[in-house]
């Protein structure tokens, strides 16, 4: 396998920024073991991806340093790419710095033309854990075009977002002795919500994402991802959603969410 820990300087953000890439390679095996490397690595072969968001504490090396998703990307055959966005709660500030169109329009562009992965919407999955998985859900509602599943550890879809979940997560924040990254009167009020983006979606007759969510059974925002699963499937989303137990920062729940996701990503 092959992880990249790379750097650009950011067009949406006016800064340098990392972000960490994950490459599959040769697995040893019974349906492999008389093929050459020309057919293992046929030059024309494009990856399926999972764009992998971080936690409200999290950046591109998160998910790499507490869970077990290379190994699992690794049997699957899928490339991971982990943005670093800095927390800023995916936000597009008006004027200012635009945070998810980091993630979904400049590494997007940036890693179609650097690396061998599929640009087809099927191909494509985004996905989070915590507000990462909030930050993943705004993603694929406004960009439908690029992305087939998405992949939700936590988050929500609800109305009054700012008011709610993105005011609890970041209540959690300042309880664990942090400071909020982002002051929730600097949020445009539009660019924090999710509901009117999907709904949006849903009349416009596009085909909608598969959404898969899960939660730990003793987080407790985990009542904003059952709300989600409500929301969502009465929107006519396809919906798959499991509870697992645990806490909301046990990272045993998450590993194991994940292993269940990239199984569905290979096996759809």
């Amino acid at each position: 396998m092959a992880t990249l820990q790379m750097n650009i300087l950011s067009l949406r953000l006016g800064m340098q920024m990392n972000f960490s890439v994950y490459l599959p390679s040769y697995v040893p095996s019974k349906e492999n073991a008389e093929k050459s490397y020309q057919e293992i690595y046929p030059r024309d072969a494009k990856f399926r991806t999972l764009w992998l968001l971080p936690s409200q504490y999290g950046d591109d090396r998160e998910l790499i340093e507490n869970t077990a998703i290379l190994r699992y990307a690794e049997k699957a055959g899928v490339a991971v790419v982990f943005p670093c966005p800095l927390n800023r709660q995916y936000s597009n500030e008006y004027p200012g710095q635009k945070f998810l169109d980091f993630i979904t329009d400049e590494l997007w562009t940036v890693c179609h033309g650097t690396f061998a992965l599929s640009e087809r919407r099927e191909d494509n999955y985004i996905g989070g854990i915590s507000l990462g998985a909030y930050g993943a859900l705004k993603g694929a509602m406004r960009n439908p075009e690029k992305y087939g599943g998405i992949l939700m550890v936590g988050g929500a879809c609800e109305e009054n977002l700012k008011e709610g979940y993105l005011a609890a997560v970041n209540r959690k924040i300042a309880d664990d002795g942090l400071v909020p990254h982002l002051p929730l009167d600097d949020a445009p009020e539009d660019d924090a919500e999710i509901l009117p983006s999907a709904m949006a979606l849903c009349n416009s007759g596009s085909e909608k994402p598969e959404i898969l969510i899960s939660w730990a059974s003793e987080d407790p925002l985990g009542s904003y991802a059952k709300n989600a699963v409500k929301n969502l499937s009465s929107l006519g989303f396809p919906v798959r959603s499991k509870e697992y137990p645990g806490t909301e920062d046990n990272w045993e729940f998450r590993d194991l969410a994940l292993k269940d996701a990239v199984s569905a990503i290979s096996n759809p």
